[in-house]
């Protein structure tokens, strides 16, 4: 493990070999988060009333996982490429999660809104700032980390816009972020060719 820059390590092929080495596994496991995460969002969009409760638990659950994986993310990064954006962004992943398992709706609406606009600020940058230190190094295909960057940062500023007033609109906020985030996990996933 390298602590400092040493211009005699080749850190780039570093990060292909680790990348080429776990892709299959990370690629299918974004497609089984990202499918979890979309029938969630869809789930919370089409019943917001009737079966809030399961559906809570559930894009909590969601949640959840999501920040587990961006610390397994973190944890398998090479030294030289590892982003503290993405430590951020798991403890705000689950700490939504825990906000959305125990504590009132009531209470939390405004809470878990800004949350979330800020998670997708974090996250959208977190992919803006490693595409372009990927581009830096001469890796190709970051496009879709580019622009899934983006669209968390769009978002973001549409939950910062938004009046809300009520538990159905965290619903429908709830199930934007839990479909969004599949959407970019699925261009990730299908972004990732070997290097």
């Amino acid at each position: 493990m390298k602590w400092f820059f040493d211009s005699d390590f080749d850190y780039v092929q570093e990060l292909i070999d680790n990348y080429n080495s776990g892709r299959k596994k990370i690629r299918t496991a974004y497609f089984i988060i990202a499918a979890v995460l979309i029938i969630a969002g869809i789930l919370t969009a089409a019943f917001p009333i009737r079966i809030f409760a399961v559906i809570q638990y559930l894009a909590a659950a969601a949640v959840i996982v999501v920040g587990i994986y961006h610390f397994v993310a973190y944890a398998s990064m090479t030294n030289y490429f590892k982003d503290g954006m993405l430590i951020i962004s798991g403890i705000l992943n689950i700490l939504i999660g825990i906000m959305l398992l125990f504590m009132p709706v009531a209470l939390t609406v405004q809470v878990i809104t800004f949350m979330l606009a800020f998670l997708l600020i974090f996250s959208g940058a977190q992919k803006i700032s490693f595409a372009s230190r990927l581009k830096c190094f001469r890796v190709r295909n970051t496009g879709f980390l580019t622009f899934g960057g983006i669209l968390n940062i769009i978002l973001a500023v549409i939950f910062l816009l938004l009046p809300f007033v009520s538990a159905l609109t965290l619903n429908y906020i709830l199930a934007a972020y839990l479909i969004i985030t599949g959407i970019v996990l699925i261009t990730e996933a299908t972004g990732m060719h070997k290097l």
